[in-house]
């Protein structure tokens, strides 16, 4: 018959864990603007999008943040097309967070469109939204969101989040190399 642990006296003592050394965490801070972690932001609703602007400050010092109206605009903005031919204005997204009700084109659209199309579809996408509908979440991670977050309802509370968001995708877990026009251009989809 096998022994099974009856007390703390067969399990070893617990231990303080060791001191680890950080040295070798990117110091985000002392990237230059071509090496910033691009992160762009589809919400209709610029407070929203101010209030996220903000968070990303006191967060993520070497993120770039950038905010579009729509999915629409995000299309426009991902091909380079309307206001956005200019590379240097609109550089290719780190990450993008991504509304679900907006007009023109909803994140579900948007999502589908941008895990479909092998250009895009490394890109990580996460969705930011109100919606805490089961549906909606199912939804999404079968359209190939990489991540589902609920807005939170105060501005600690988002710092909070964007703060965890960030410290996953920009220090540990290694993002898809961005395409930059000089080295590599997004071309025109062919469809």
């Amino acid at each position: 018959m096998s022994k099974t642990p009856q007390c703390s006296d067969d399990y070893p003592e617990k231990t303080e864990p060791p001191e680890v050394d950080l040295s070798c965490r990117q110091d985000l801070s002392k990237r230059d603007d071509r090496d910033r972690v691009v992160l762009v932001m589809v919400d209709d609703d610029e407070d929203d999008c101010l209030l996220v602007s903000e968070a990303l400050k006191i967060s993520c010092t070497g993120c770039s943040f950038r905010c579009v109206r729509d999915g629409a605009e995000i299309m426009d903005y991902l091909n380079r097309t309307g206001s956005y031919n200019n590379p240097e204005l609109s550089p290719v997204p780190d990450i993008i967070l991504l509304d679900l009700n907006m007009p023109r084109m909803g994140g579900r659209e948007v999502l589908k469109r941008l895990k479909a199309d092998p250009r895009f579809r490394a890109i990580p996408v996460i969705i930011l939204t109100t919606s805490k509908e089961l549906e909606d979440v199912k939804a999404c991670y079968a359209l190939g969101a990489n991540s589902y977050i609920t807005k939170q309802p105060s501005f600690d509370a988002l710092v909070i989040a964007v703060k965890t968001l960030t410290e996953y995708w920009v220090e540990i877990a290694t993002l898809p190399p961005r395409k930059t026009p000089a080295r590599d251009p997004i071309e025109p989809d062919k469809h």
